[in-house]
């Protein structure tokens, strides 16, 4: 027979200690359960640096004994990006999923293979669209409904990461997350619309350039997010004196997380991404872009993808201002649209995602 597995926890993340596995560890660390366990990261990027005790590194992308050995002898396989299932039988496998629902559809992009025990899902209602999306086979992979561990960031009360990229201060901050429409390798062109500014809406420079002008006249300060997988060669824009550019490179120099960049503004644009799910925690306005839905060739979660909105459609520069100035007068017409969404799309609004899903597994 085989050895008896290890009181061990194996996490993976997107970018290493972010998303949903770097919150989850960070609520391990803080509640000493790397006493009770030992914690092996599986890193995508290099060095982590030093860690804290009984907690240790190997790179996921290549292979080695020492990950073969933690990968085999590990209680528990918690992934959020890599869907790593169970290599035996009376181990645990969770998907954790790396965002909420986002509005486009990965049917036949993402695959969970039939040796996963577990996957995330926000609520009743999403499960059954989720489990269609994902193409999971329930016969192998059950659901668990509990919140997503890194949206608990969203109610702690600790600043958040504003500060890291500016000290000035504003009547309003908005922040824009467009989702990826043509990534890095040029393998995937999620949108036939071309976009000559490299952002939904806008364009051309002398738009931006008014943009940048309403907004100062307004004492408004604007982050545009460019995903980390879209292709920056068709970015036209740069940071201006009320519009801050971060892509992937300058979210490492700055050190700044998603979510707790999130917590400090007044409102988000954004389009198909998961994160207009995530910022109904926040209870603050939504502004979707929706100016190339009828190009765009992934297809929906659900359709049409309104039914998973709950804020002012934007198609074109002028309502873009206008959305922007019921910002400025801090107006909020779709609250009540947002609540009824927020309940259909979460379960838990609690902030205690960690926990329960600890609790689920029997960590504590």
């Amino acid at each position: 027979s085989s050895r008896p597995l290890r009181d061990a926890i194996v996490l993976e993340s997107h970018n290493d200690f972010d998303s949903n596995g770097g919150a989850l560890y960070d609520w391990l660390i803080t509640n000493g359960l790397n006493k009770k366990y030992k914690i092996i990261w599986l890193l995508w990027n290099k060095n982590p640096g030093k860690l804290p005790d009984n907690v240790t590194a190997c790179r996921l992308t290549m292979p080695g004994l020492r990950k073969a050995y933690y990968l085999y002898t590990s209680k528990y396989l918690l992934s959020s990006h890599a869907v790593i299932g169970s290599y035996r039988d009376d181990q645990v496998s969770v998907y954790m999923d790396h965002g909420a629902m986002s509005l486009k559809s990965v049917k036949g992009v993402y695959f969970i293979p039939h040796n996963l025990n577990y996957i995330l899902m926000p609520s009743e209602d999403m499960a059954p669209i989720l489990i269609n999306d994902y193409n999971v086979d329930t016969s192998f992979t059950r659901p668990i409904i509990t919140g997503y561990p890194y949206q608990d960031i969203l109610y702690s009360d600790e600043p958040g990461d504003l500060k890291k990229i500016t000290t000035e201060s504003y009547n309003k901050v908005i922040i824009w997350m467009p989702t990826f429409r043509k990534n890095k390798n040029g393998v995937r062109n999620d949108s036939s619309k071309d976009e000559k500014m490299g952002i939904p809406v806008i364009d051309n420079y002398d738009q931006y350039e008014r943009l940048n002008e309403y907004l100062n006249d307004n004492n408004v300060l604007m982050i545009i997010k460019i995903h980390p997988m879209q292709d920056l060669s068709v970015v036209r824009i740069q940071t201006l004196s009320n519009i801050i550019v971060l892509d992937g490179k300058s979210v490492k120099q700055y050190g700044v997380d998603n979510y707790r960049l999130m917590k400090d503004t007044d409102a988000l644009i954004t389009d198909y991404s998961s994160v207009a799910c995530d910022y109904l925690h926040l209870d603050r306005p939504i502004g979707y872009t929706l100016d190339d839905e009828a190009d765009y060739r992934l297809g929906f979660l659900v359709n049409p993808p309104e039914k998973l909105m709950a804020g002012e459609k934007i198609y074109n520069y002028d309502q873009l201002i206008d959305f922007i100035s019921g910002i400025v007068a801090s107006k909020d017409l779709y609250k009540t649209a947002r609540h009824e969404l927020f309940d259909k799309c979460f379960k838990y609004h609690d902030g205690k995602s960690c926990a329960t899903l600890a609790d689920s597994l029997h960590l504590d």
